[in-house]
């Protein structure tokens, strides 16, 4: 049976002959229900303190799991950008190589092309020599022989003919 403090104070007892004094009895009374009441709200503030605690309890509890969840998800999203970032690295690098590729390919056929003008320009070049020298030739021999012919004499001839 649980007494309270109340329960006590209004308790009473049979009155005997030889019994107890009964204010001795109702000032023990008293001080039994004041310390079970004491008691009692102590129990009650534990009660309550333990209440509080295992709240705070329970919200460190989530804050840990909150906590070990963002840092696993902050390491799965460290590797997954360090992974994403090799892959890129490795695209940027490939595609660099192609373009080098590309280029190198690009100035062989320009420097190619760039050949076949040179041997071109040069056949021409000795083309043009050779007909130069032709025409030069030519022209020294016409020289020649109009140095070597006397246009005065026969010019005379001609007056006196008509």
């Amino acid at each position: 049976m649980k007494l309270t403090p109340l329960e006590i104070r209004k308790m009473e007892f049979n009155r005997s002959l030889r019994g107890y004094n009964p204010e001795e009895v109702r000032a023990f009374l008293d001080t039994v229900a004041d310390q079970v009441d004491a008691v009692q709200r102590e129990a009650n503030d534990f009660s309550d303190k333990i209440v509080r605690l295992e709240t705070r309890l329970s919200d460190f509890q989530v804050m840990q799991s909150t906590l070990q969840d963002t840092l696993m998800k902050a390491e799965e999203t460290s590797h997954r950008m360090r992974a994403d970032s090799q892959r890129e690295g490795e695209i940027i690098k490939r595609e660099a190589e192609l373009e080098a590729q590309r280029i190198l390919a690009e100035a062989g056929t320009q420097l190619d092309h760039l050949r076949n003008e040179i041997l071109m320009l040069q056949s021409r070049r000795d083309t043009f020599i050779r007909k130069l020298k032709y025409l030069l030739q030519s022209q020294s021999e016409l020289i020649d022989i109009l140095e070597n012919t006397d246009f005065t004499a026969d010019e005379g001839d001609n007056r006196e003919t008509p």
